[in-house]
């Protein structure tokens, strides 16, 4: 239990690192090990250990910034490519004419 422990906080400190820096490779190379970890903490019994239901809590938290996080990125990065391409639109507009 000790050590499934740790492994949750460890994982988390590595999603909040990842988060702050914005590196969304590695929130990508993260998840799949969230995921497996989260399967052995489901499989445990018994669930009523207030610290580990803490450190889930916690986890669940941070994924939801996480997803709010990514949201903003995409949403911007698709605000950016739409002036790319509406600039390219009016650059070949011009084009012919000069």
């Amino acid at each position: 239990m000790q050590s499934t422990l740790q492994s949750l906080e460890a994982l988390e400190a590595a999603l909040r690192e990842a988060l702050a820096q914005q590196d969304w490779e590695a929130v990508s190379a993260l998840d799949p090990q969230c995921r497996t970890l989260i399967s052995e903490v489901v499989s445990l019994e018994p669930w009523g250990d207030p610290i580990l239901r803490e450190q889930v809590g916690a986890l669940s938290q941070l994924y939801a910034e996480l997803q709010q996080a990514a949201r903003l990125e995409r949403e911007r990065i698709a605000g950016e490519l739409t002036r790319l391409n509406q600039s390219e639109q009016v650059k070949s507009a011009y084009k012919p004419l000069g």
